[in-house]
């Protein structure tokens, strides 16, 4: 499942159909009060915005295929299903002088409302019509903040989950793909569904509301995080290299995917990985900063590889296949030196992820109230493996990927590298400016060559 922008997403072309969620007839009165807090990541993704002028698009979505002719009254069914199975979609979060208060609306409390757009669009002009759909209907302070389109071709239907960043995180858009194909099939069939009972969201954000207020400016991970800013001179890491630029300010950043290793090359990189004592992530970092046949300006002139890094916070089962924003993030640094092989970076990292791992349980926006400092991201590196995922093996046959919305920011790099049962592939966001556009890929290439250079390493001391 490659995670995209709109423009690469290869649209087919088809009839357009909006499926916005509403309160059900007659049940606006059923929003109840709710105690639950925001998460710390919903609370700041909401209270940062704009007050004046409107706020950039801040969705991301996900898209897959269902099969045949689409049966309008099943899909409703499983969508209404799908919304009351995630109560998080069922809640809403309005500012209420500095702070935010939840209302909820009770399971069946949800009507769908389908809109025929009519005509049988190409796919450019749909791929401008969602982009559009998912910029103008996805307001975090708005219910719903997420909606939902099908396009009908004559074998088949393409459907469209557009979502704010609040109510989801990439791991639930991976899920959504296999749960609502299922609930489809079950309405098809008139059967139940075979799925297990989630927790909610809802219930995750008022226990880290009481776990984060038991940590302290002495707690070990607001130390550690203190030490790491007082490295960094009082700034979360840049990109190793200057890439950033007034002129990026005005401009969405440019965005790029690149596949590393295929399904073969990426079994025998995690077998390198292992045999260096790390895992598949702390080879794929030690590749980052510079591992591989040739060491690059790019990151060993500071000595230093450091990044933000987001850690999933799913740590009950209850939560494991619930949708929400699971993240936390954490600084991540090791030491590079030219004379380093893989193995010797390999140990760092995985030292280094092994430190940064727990500290990702403190939200970020915790941390910074208690340092009295802001905490921006500028240069974050994801890595997620998706193998596990139900439904994962299906994805190549559903069409599904997962699509992002433009960003406008003049300095920030973010790198996703996902891993699936087709290999390993990255997908990079960087400032639109001539040194992001100069640097930014020639790294990429650099992490690619240094990954297949490792493996091909490997297979030549086997065979020797």
């Amino acid at each position: 499942m490659e995670f995209t922008d709109i423009p690469e997403l290869r649209v087919r072309p088809g009839q357009l159909s909006i499926w916005r969620p509403v309160p059900g007839e007659g049940r606006e009165s059923s929003w109840l009060p709710d105690a639950r807090p925001p998460s710390y990541v919903q609370e700041a993704h909401l209270t940062r915005r704009p007050a004046t002028s409107p706020a950039a698009p801040s969705w991301i979505a996900t898209t897959f295929e269902l099969p045949g002719a689409l049966n309008t009254r099943a899909l409703e069914t499983a969508l209404l299903a799908w919304i009351d199975r995630h109560e998080s979609l069922r809640s809403r979060l309005l500012p209420y002088g500095p702070h935010l208060r939840r209302a909820t609306l009770e399971p069946g409390a949800v009507a769908i409302r389908r809109t025929v757009v009519g005509g049988h669009l190409t796919g450019d002009a749909l791929s401008r019509r969602i982009e559009a759909l998912f910029d103008g209907e996805t307001d975090p302070l708005a219910w719903p903040s997420y909606l939902f389109a099908t396009v009908t071709h004559a074998d088949s239907s393409t459907l469209y989950l557009g979502f704010d960043h609040s109510n989801v995180d990439g791991y639930s858009l991976a899920l959504a793909a296999y749960e609502i194909r299922q609930l489809y099939a079950a309405a098809l069939h008139g059967v139940r569904p075979d799925l297990d009972d989630v927790g909610s969201y809802l219930d995750f954000a008022a226990y880290e509301r009481r776990a984060a207020v038991q940590v302290g400016s002495d707690h070990e991970t607001v130390v550690r995080w203190r030490e790491f800013m007082t490295a960094a001179g009082g700034e979360l890491p840049a990109f190793p290299t200057p890439v950033g630029g007034d002129d990026a300010s005005c401009f969405p950043q440019l965005n790029g995917l690149e596949w590393l290793l295929d399904a073969a090359q990426t079994t025998a990189f995690e077998v390198s990985c292992r045999q260096a004592g790390g895992s598949f992530c702390a080879g794929l970092l030690a590749c980052l900063a510079g591992a591989g046949e040739k060491k690059t300006e790019l990151t060993t002139e500071q000595g230093q590889f450091s990044a933000l890094m987001p850690f999933h916070t799913r740590n009950q089962a209850r939560w494991a296949w619930s949708v929400g924003w699971y993240v936390g993030l954490a600084p991540l640094r090791f030491t590079v030196r030219a004379e380093d092989d893989f193995a010797a970076l390999v140990g760092r990292a995985m030292t280094a992820l092994k430190a940064a791992r727990p500290m990702a349980e403190v939200p970020i926006t915790r941390v910074t109230e208690l340092l009295g400092v802001p905490l921006e991201p500028r240069f974050v590196v994801s890595y997620m493996d998706f193998r596990h995922v139900p439904g994962a093996r299906q994805w190549a046959e559903w069409k599904a990927a997962m699509v992002r919305s433009r960003r406008i920011h003049p300095y920030e790099v973010y790198l996703w590298i996902n891993r699936s049962h087709e290999g390993t592939y990255v997908s990079f966001r960087y400032p639109n400016t001539e040194r992001g556009r100069e640097t930014i890929p020639r790294y990429v290439d650099t992490i690619r060559r240094a990954m297949v250079n490792v493996v091909a390493d490997d297979q030549e001391e086997a065979a020797a």
